[in-house]
């Protein structure tokens, strides 16, 4: 049977393998505040006690996530600056623990995007090993808007997923980047009908879920390492791990497959 969880605007949700995050503010098309920061940051802790084999990170509405409150921000800045700064404190904290624990977990994240993803939204897009998004989406950085700068990890992936001048680009000028001009720079894996996001998700995530977890724990591992270390250093990462995966029931399936040109049935095989 599923298990759930609900805190404040972010449901958590167990089916077998899967998880799922679920951004449900819809009323105000996610924008984010400090109680559904805290709460992302406690799902995400959750799952890091205890890894599912896929995280499926999405929306209850038409929306991803439009990014902060900004009008939570206006009353602050009304009460004091004092009070304004301690809170996005507060909340940048929150939300910066749950973008790191998401990339560190040892499992694929799959992230839903349909509708706007914008500020904080495309930054806790990016933090998804694979996105596929909605025909609709459309994404913007749109922090200098509001004459600030990128949190929530989107100065470390933009550049990485799209090079540095596009990323510059993307971060001085906010444009809105449709779905599909984000599938040709590399910001998503995959665009399918708006309709037909959740199907697709689905799908996507079963099939991550029948792969080899420890092969995909460190295929995960040792990419992200990779952006920041040198040949050298990746190689001698790339053969201790083939190694170590070399050793286990799901190599040994693998292989037997292959042999005899049949689909590979990872994890039912014992050592």
């Amino acid at each position: 049977m599923p298990e759930h969880s609900q805190v404040a605007s972010i449901r958590l949700e167990r089916d077998g393998g899967i998880a799922f995050i679920t951004l449900d503010r819809p009323a105000s098309r996610n924008s984010l505040d400090l109680s559904m920061g805290l709460a992302l940051r406690d799902a995400v802790r959750s799952l890091t006690a205890a890894p599912p084999r896929v995280v499926v990170l999405r929306s209850s509405g038409a929306h991803f996530m439009v990014g902060g409150d900004v009008r939570r921000f206006d009353i602050l800045l009304g009460q004091s600056q004092a009070d304004c700064t301690e809170e996005i404190g507060q909340l940048i904290d929150a939300v910066h623990e749950a973008v790191a624990g998401l990339t560190r977990l040892p499992c694929p994240v799959v992230g839903l995007v349909g509708g706007s993803a914008a500020g904080f939204g495309m930054s806790l897009a990016m933090a998804c090993d694979l996105l596929v998004a909605a025909d609709d989406a459309r994404f913007v950085l749109a922090y200098s808007a509001i004459g600030t700068t990128p949190d929530g990890g989107a100065s470390w992936h933009l550049s990485r997923r799209v090079g540095l001048q596009r990323a510059l680009a993307i971060a001085l000028l906010n444009p809105q980047i449709d779905a599909a001009q984000a599938r040709d720079v590399g910001l998503v894996a995959e665009v399918v009908p708006a309709a037909q996001l959740a199907e697709a998700g689905l799908a996507l995530a079963r099939r991550l879920a029948e792969g080899p977890a420890a092969a995909q724990a460190d295929i995960k591992r040792l990419l992200r390492a990779g952006l920041d270390a040198d040949l050298e250093t990746a190689l001698v990462a790339e053969k201790a791990s083939f190694l170590a995966m070399s050793a286990t029931p799901d190599f040994a399936e693998g292989v037997r497959a292959f042999c005899e040109r049949r689909p590979a049935r990872f994890g039912h095989t014992s050592g």
